[in-house]
Order: C-alpha cells, then structure tokens, then sequence
C-alpha cells in the first residue's frame, strides 16, 4: 500500500465540468415517519462498527486547511462579505475519523453498495465573491488495495459560494467487492501555491440474510436509513438522508437529523452548509433546491 505522499503527488490535475441532479420526491412518505424519527432523534445517530477499527488500515486524512495566519484572514473576508460564521478549513470529507492507537485515527468507513457516494465539504474561495468565472480544478480517485485505480475522474467546481459536493461512483466503473477495503483520495488546487488533499478508506460490508431482508422489506425512505445506522453503513446513510433532505429541503425535523448526524462524528459546524450537485464530467455544479 502506498503512503499518503505516493498516492497523491503522482495526481494531476485537468479541467472538466461536472453535474449530477438527484430527483425523486418522497414527500407523501415523509409524514408516515414522523413518528419513527422523533423516538430516534435523542439518541445517539451513528456508532461505528468495530470491524471498521483496522490498525493496518491506512491511517487518512479528513480535512485539508491553510496555516493558521491564513485561516484568520479567510475567515475574516468571509464573515466580513457574506455576514456568517466561518469555517477555517477549506476542504473537509464528510466522513467519521475513528481512533484505532494513541495519536492515530482512521479516515474512513463502511457500505453496502457496488458504487457508492461520497461527500465533501468545499469553503468558498476568497475571490469568488468578484468573479463569476471562479473554479476550482479537483480530482477524485479510488484504489483497490493492491493500488489499480477502480476509479478516477478530474473535474473543475464552479465557485459561487462553498457547500457540501455529492460525489458518486457512476455505476459503470467496477463495483466494490464485498470484504475488500479501498482507498479514496480527493485533490484540490485553491490556487498555484495552495493545494490539499482529503484521504481514507471505504470498506464494503456483507449482509446476513435478516439484513437483507430487512432492507427488502424498509419500504420508507427513512426505514432504510436508520437500517443503514444499525448496520455501520456511514457512507448509505448519509446518501440516503441527503435525499430525503432534497425531496423537502424546508423540513426542519429532517434538518435537525443532518444536524445530530453530523455531530455524532464531529462534524456539526457544516449541518448549515448548503449542497452542490456535483460531479461528471463534463458539465457544471450547482446549487441543490432550497439551499
């Protein structure tokens, strides 16, 4: 396995555009879960599978951030200009960061799916408030653990503000093998001196035969998430209540769950963050509905 350094500096960078839309109402199933979503909203969301505690996996990194001189000075232009709080870190993996030995987390967790969806928080760029033409070169890689790329696109991000990206694993690259364990790298050039990255691990679980029938049987969008939280499937739980998020973006129950969801791995400070449609080549990110 390669280290950080290896995977990375051997990316490069190319310009494309890139969109995925997400339709699909569950509106009229919303109401039926109410119920459900309240009795689990005090509790905690998410725990993390025990197998997911890999020592031998690589150990990752969920954010990419600038110096501390320059994350005041972002910060200040951010506040100054769109009048919020600011996050100081310009590249984040919507992912749970999970201690495996002293000093060491792991950057990663669990799916079910042959091509699942990855999520990434991207700041604004301190220039995009002046130029509609602003963008942001990015790469997305995904390796098996002998190093083949299972999959790897390069894509430019439209910058009109910053928000939460929807990456997904098109269904015609290779799926993931049950039990195998890949590693995912996200590459980002901020400007010619500034470039970060974001890297950890997906593993693709099995099923015992009561899961897959229960999730055969989860006719609800938000049965199939919490079946998703049962089972340590971080990586399907978040896609799925993304959607639900999409279908009623004005829903405050929904956004009090994002919220508790986020802040069970830490990551509580990007609930209010809007949502990109992103990536494919060849076309533009925008701003999901509502946000």
């Amino acid at each position: 396995m390669l280290t950080l350094q290896s995977r990375v500096c051997p990316l490069t960078l190319a310009l494309g555009f890139a969109v995925v839309s997400f339709t699909g109402s569950v509106q009229p199933l919303l109401a039926q879960e109410r119920v459900a979503m309240h009795r689990h909203h005090q509790q905690t969301l998410f725990k993390l599978p025990t197998t997911t505690q890999d020592p031998g996996a690589p150990v990752g990194r969920r954010e990419g951030g600038s110096s501390r001189g320059d994350k005041i000075a972002l910060c200040k232009q951010a506040t100054e200009v769109l009048d919020k709080g600011c996050s100081t870190t310009r590249l984040t993996a919507l992912v749970p960061a999970t201690p495996i030995s002293q000093g060491k987390t792991q950057i990663g967790g669990q799916t079910m799916a042959a091509h699942p969806e990855f999520f990434f928080f991207v700041s604004q760029l301190p220039n995009s408030q002046s130029s509609e033409t602003a963008s942001l070169p990015m790469e997305f890689v995904l390796q098996d653990e002998a190093d083949a790329y299972v999959y790897r696109t390069q894509f430019v991000l439209p910058f009109t503000r910053g928000g939460i990206m929807r990456l997904p694993i098109p269904s015609t690259s290779p799926p993931l093998e049950v039990g195998k364990r890949y590693t995912w790298t996200l590459v980002t050039h901020f400007n010619r001196h500034e470039t970060h990255f974001v890297q950890g691990t997906i593993y693709r679980r099995g099923l015992t035969p009561q899961q897959q029938q229960q999730l055969q049987a989860a006719k609800m969008p938000l049965q199939r998430f919490h079946l998703f939280l049962q089972t340590g499937s971080w990586f399907d739980a978040v896609s799925a209540l993304v959607d639900l998020k999409q279908a009623a973006p004005t829903d405050l129950k929904l956004q009090s769950l994002w919220a508790h969801l986020l802040q069970d791995v830490d990551l509580e400070e990007l609930a209010k963050e809007p949502m990109l449609f992103c990536c494919t080549p060849n076309s533009q990110a925008f701003l999901a509905p509502g946000t």
